[in-house]
């Protein structure tokens, strides 16, 4: 198997177990088997469900890695977002909750066994690395206090082919398994070390789950029939929390954005002479033809019909 396989490996195993009643998760099943003195870790995907949060707690030490899609993570009471190919390490012992998964959200869980400790990783950089002490104690501080640490790595370049690499080793293991597993984790952690991916606590915020064009690449798919409480439903927040996150991440409300998505698609549609006035109130979402022209009107300063004559004319 090679990097070009592993994710559709994944993603067929995901579709094959997603219908399994009773559990949150299944376990990604590797080709051959391994012998019980060699094992060395346990690989869980988690079923996506949108309407079910996820509750866990580490009996081991664990590594989440977004293997796809966006999502939000709660530990500890501290909720942070994560998108593919980011990193999460968590401690023996850390409850966790994974909030509704949507399809496309694919959440590999990396359950290790008791021979796997990220500060062991760390302590080795620090040795040979003194360049990075600062950095790599802060983060076996944090890990220390919190018992979790957040890489914010895109599922780019290096990192994706280290950690595609280990998933590959799990489904196929060879005799040296155990080896290289355990130098490959290494290296991931350096990568992601030399590549400053590395979050600060305190920069954590919810808030960034989202980016502008989430937003608004959502109203254009959907602003024929959008309401405001199946857009929070989509992105998993309260109605009243998104319209204001809407108006802080935009400038304009979500009446606004509806609206000016309504107007830019009923221009482009003026265009068209073979369209008539009642097609485009139609097509853009409007019941009332009045109600359209009012707002047409209150937007352009001028009628569809007088838009139209003006675009034809160019």
């Amino acid at each position: 198997m090679d990097q070009t396989k592993i994710g559709e490996y994944v993603f067929k195993q995901l579709m094959t177990q997603d219908q399994l009643p009773g559990k949150d998760e299944f376990i990604l099943k590797p080709m051959s088997k391994v012998s019980e003195k060699s094992s060395r870790m346990t690989i869980k995907i988690e079923k996506t469900n949108d309407q079910k949060t996820h509750q866990h707690q580490t009996l081991m030490p664990e590594i989440l890695f977004v293997f796809s899609g966006k999502m939000a993570i709660n530990i500890e009471g501290q909720e942070f977002p994560v998108a593919g190919g980011n990193f999460v390490f968590l401690d023996t012992g850390v409850n966790y909750r994974i909030l509704p998964l949507q399809w496309g959200d694919v959440l590999v869980r990396i359950q290790m066994d008791g021979s796997f400790e990220l500060q062991h990783f760390l302590k080795n950089v620090y040795n040979t690395r003194s360049a990075v002490a600062s950095i790599i104690n802060q983060i076996i501080e944090v890990y220390r206090d919190q018992h979790y640490v957040v890489f914010n790595a895109p599922k780019v370049d290096n990192t994706s082919y280290v950690i595609d690499r280990v998933l590959i080793e799990y489904v196929e293991p060879g005799l040296l398994y155990c080896e290289k597993v355990s130098h490959l984790l290494a290296v991931l952690v350096l990568l992601l070390l030399e590549n400053d991916c590395y979050v600060d606590p305190s920069s954590i915020n919810l808030q960034s789950k989202y980016q502008i064009a989430d937003f608004t690449e959502y109203i254009k798919r959907n602003f024929q029939n959008i309401t405001l409480t199946s857009m929070a439903s989509f992105f998993g927040y309260n109605p009243s929390y998104l319209s204001t996150e809407l108006k802080k991440t935009t400038g304009y409300s979500y009446k606004e954005l509806v609206e000016n998505e309504r107007m830019a698609q009923a221009t482009e549609l003026l265009k068209n002479p073979a369209y008539t006035i009642n097609d485009v109130v139609n097509y853009v979402g409007y019941t009332s033809k009045s109600f359209f022209y009012k707002k047409f009107k209150a937007h352009y300063d001028m009628s569809p019909a007088q838009m139209r004559t003006k675009l034809l004319s160019k």
